[in-house]
């Protein structure tokens, strides 16, 4: 008789090897960190870790992978709403992608520094095109229909998807850069300012909208997530 698989057992353990591997990239390096200590992080057998993922890299790809899928799962239902205009999508996605996470200023500004460390090239080249790739689709979904619709005056919203979900993600690189990675100086506001202003410009042209009709995030709310007592510098 064949052996019954626990789906649900084979997911929560195959879990378990993608959260220590995502805890080990965030805190060490994807480069610094090895088979063995994703074992030693689960208690596993390097065979249990093999039944699963041949080999480091496609444990790599299995939480990038896992990782899009969240970011699609969070935005499907906001880009599939036809209740909500066009620009309220727009608007609703920008807020998601923009909402501050669960750690606290100094964990987040230590995870970044390793994630933006050399350890983590690859790691961020696979995240990067992921996302894009994700976030692309998902937004040439609300293009098209305001296209349709006469709100976006963009001629191909396949193209103007791709681009708008680059310049996001260049949006996310330009501030975790500016905010935290370590550097000598302090948070210049007027550059965070900078940065959000170009990127909300970019958009705007891209999906040919006037001036000031979108905003991508709220530079006073993000300076104060990135550093919550600016006097004290």
């Amino acid at each position: 008789m064949a052996r019954t698989v626990d789906v649900a057992a084979h997911e929560r353990r195959r879990n378990e090897f993608l959260d220590a591997a995502q805890r080990l990239i965030e805190s060490r390096g994807y480069e610094q960190m090895s088979v063995q200590d994703v074992l030693s992080e689960t208690g596993a057998s390097r065979g249990a870790f093999y039944h699963y993922f041949g080999s480091k890299h496609d444990l790599l790809s299995a939480v990038v992978d896992r990782f899009s899928d969240t970011i699609a799962a969070l935005l499907d239902p906001i880009t599939s709403d036809s209740a909500l205009s066009p620009m309220e999508q727009l608007r609703l996605v920008f807020a998601e992608l923009s909402a501050p996470g669960s750690l606290e200023r100094e964990e987040l500004a230590a995870t970044l520094g390793v994630w933006y460390s050399d350890g983590n090239v690859l790691v961020r080249q696979q995240f990067r095109r992921a996302i894009i790739d994700r976030l692309a689709r998902l937004l040439t979904r609300v293009i098209a229909r305001g296209a349709r619709n006469g709100v976006f005056a963009v001629p191909d919203p396949d193209r103007a998807g791709l681009i708008l979900a680059t310049l996001l993600q260049d949006l996310n690189d330009a501030l975790a850069d500016e905010l935290f990675v370590p550097r000598s100086h302090p948070v210049d506001p007027h550059a965070v300012e900078r940065i959000v202003d170009a990127h909300t410009w970019a958009v705007e042209r891209i999906l040919g909208l006037p001036d000031g009709s979108t905003a991508l995030i709220d530079a006073t709310t993000l300076l104060s997530v990135a550093d919550p007592d600016p006097g004290r510098s």
